[in-house]
């Protein structure tokens, strides 16, 4: 009987630890009315979660790895070219942090988009070293924060 329950607790506890895991995404957009939103709000936290993996390893709080830097850059690249496409539809939603302007002026936001991903596929093949990506960060980062800061409440 304790061996049962203890193997009971055991599946339990790991049903906790891993279920999340595989719909964090779901969950932190689960609020969203609207399916479109619910895939951009999804599509920029995937962004976002590759940014942190250079971020901890430019603040060593992960260990600089060349393979894991390539391909969070080509992630980028690749959600960069996304982009447009998730927000072709002009949708707003109570949870949404998109501004009007994107559709206003879809052009621009496209341009930065674009060039998010084109300094993403020059950077992916040049983030040799762990003194090469403080550039690299700082190259992505200034696309995402000249998108944030026009487009997004």
């Amino acid at each position: 009987m304790i061996r049962s329950r203890n193997l009971v607790v055991l599946v339990l506890s790991l049903a906790f630890v891993i279920a999340p895991l595989g719909t964090s995404d779901m969950l932190a957009h689960s609020g969203a009315l609207n399916k479109d939103v619910a895939a951009r709000m999804t599509l920029m936290s995937n962004m976002g979660r590759n940014m942190g993996v250079l971020g901890k390893m430019l603040q060593k709080k992960a260990p600089f790895d060349q393979g894991k830097v390539v391909e969070a850059i080509n992630n980028i690249e690749q959600l960069a070219v996304e982009t447009p496409k998730v927000f072709e539809k002009r949708v707003l939603d109570p949870k949404s942090e998109a501004k009007e302007l994107i559709w206003e002026e879809f052009k621009s936001f496209t341009k930065i988009s674009t060039g998010l991903a084109a300094s993403a596929k020059q950077l992916s093949n040049a983030t040799k070293s762990f003194d090469d990506l403080r550039p690299a960060l700082i190259a992505l980062s200034q696309s995402c924060k000249e998108c944030h800061s026009r487009f997004r409440e």
